[in-house]
C-alpha cells in the first residue's frame, strides 16, 4: 500500500512553509545580532567612574638662579626664584581621559609655551620635566641686575557655575555625553611691559568618540556669519548691562580697527543656551578682561548641530551631573 504524506498531496505548501521558517529563522539571527551589537556599543561607552569627580593632581617646581637652597652660605633673596604650577583632574578608573588630557590639552600647551613641535605621546609623567623646563627658560631672561623671576599657572578643571570639590576646584560638568572643563594658563615674567594674559578656554569632550570637539562639530555648514551676528548683537548688549557703557561709547568701540569684532569659536553647553568666551584683548583693551556672552538655545536652531543643541537643557531643567 502506497503511504501518502500530507505534503506529497500538496508540494507546494511545504516550499511556502520551509520559506515562512527561513524568514522567521533569519529574523531572528537579525534580531539577536542587532541585539548584540546594541550590547556592544553599551559596552563600549559605559564608563565605570563618575566623570564629573575626578581628583585633581597639582604639581609645583621652583628654579632659583645660583642654586639658592635657603642654606646658609647661599643666595638668601627667594625672590629671585621662579616657579611653576599645575593643577589637572585625574581618573583612577577610567585611563583614556587621562591619556586624553596629556596628549590633546596639556603637553600641546606646554609645547606652546616652550616653541616645541605639537607632543601627541605621553602621561603626566611628562608634567614635571616640561615645567622645569618652562621655568628655566623663562630664567633665561634674567640677569644679576634682573633675576628671572617667572610666574606660570595652569589650571583644568570646570568652571564657575560648576560644583565644587572638597579641594575647593570646580568640578567638570556633564550634558549628555559631552563632559566640560575649563581650561587657563598664563605665563607672566616680573620685568615684562606688558605681560601676557591669560590662554586656553572651554574644553568639550565627547565621551561616545573619546575626542574633544571643536568649533567645527558645533556648527553647521555656512551657518558661521550668522552665528556671527547673533554674537556681535549679543556682545554689544554686555557692553551695555555689564560695563555700563553709553551707546556713543560702544559705537566708538566697534569702530576701533584694533578691536575688529570677529565670530569666537570658544564654546561650551550651559542650561539654556551656549556661553561664548573671549580672551584677553580679542574683542578690547586688558580691562574689559575675558568677556563671556550667553546665546539662547531658540536663537541656535538651524544654526549648531541637532545631536548638541538637543543636550542644551532648558533652565528649568536640572544639569546633569552636579
Amino acid at each position: 500500500m502506497k503511504r501518502f504524506s500530507f505534503f506529497s498531496l500538496y508540494p507546494g505548501l511545504a516550499v511556502i512553509m520551509a520559506l515562512a521558517c527561513l524568514t522567521l529563522f533569519s529574523g531572528t539571527v537579525r534580531a539577536a545580532g542587532k541585539e548584540k551589537a546594541n550590547a556592544n556599543v553599551m559596552k563600549r561607552v559605559f564608563i565605570e567612574e563618575d566623570l564629573t569627580h575626578p581628583t585633581f593632581k597639582t604639581l609645583t617646581v621652583g628654579f632659583c638662579p645660583g642654586g639658592y637652597t635657603g642654606k646658609e652660605g647661599m643666595e638668601s633673596d627667594a625672590s629671585r626664584c621662579s616657579r611653576a604650577r599645575l593643577m589637572y583632574p585625574y581618573y583612577k578608573k577610567t585611563p583614556w581621559m587621562n591619556q586624553l588630557i596629556a596628549q590633546y590639552i596639556i603637553l600641546p600647551m606646554f609645547a606652546e609655551r616652550l616653541n616645541e613641535k605639537p607632543i601627541r605621546e605621553g602621561r603626566d609623567t611628562l608634567y614635571k620635566s616640561k615645567l622645569e623646563r618652562l621655568v628655566k627658560k623663562g630664567g633665561e631672561y634674567g640677569s644679576a641686575e634682573k633675576p628671572p623671576i617667572v610666574e606660570f599657572t595652569a589650571k583644568l578643571a570646570g568652571y564657575g557655575e560648576s560644583s565644587i570639590s572638597p579641594s575647593g576646584l570646580p568640578r567638570p560638568e556633564l550634558y549628555g555625553p559631552y563632559l566640560q572643563f575649563s581650561f587657563e594658563h598664563e605665563l607672566t615674567r616680573q620685568y615684562d611691559a606688558h605681560p601676557p594674559g591669560p590662554s586656553g578656554g572651554f574644553i568639550v569632550v565627547d565621551t561616545r568618540t573619546r575626542r574633544i570637539l571643536t568649533f567645527d562639530d558645533l556648527i553647521l555648514p555656512g551657518q558661521e556669519k550668522t552665528l556671527e551676528d547673533i554674537q556681535r548683537a549679543t556682545f554689544r548688549v554686555w557692553l551695555v548691562k555689564e560695563r555700563k557703557l553709553p551707546n556713543e561709547a560702544i559705537k566708538a568701540h566697534f569702530t576701533n580697527p584694533l578691536y575688529t569684532f570677529r565670530l569666537n569659536r570658544n564654546w561650551r553647553i550651559a542650561e539654556g543656551g551656549l556661553i561664548f568666551r573671549f580672551g584677553a584683548y580679542e574683542v578690547g583693551p586688558r580691562p574689559l578682561g575675558t568677556p563671556e556672552i550667553f546665546v539662547d538655545k531658540e536663537r541656535l536652531r538651524s544654526i549648531i548641530q541637532p545631536t548638541i543643541l538637543e543636550q542644551i537643557p532648558s533652565r528649568e531643567e536640572l544639569t546633569v551631573g552636579n
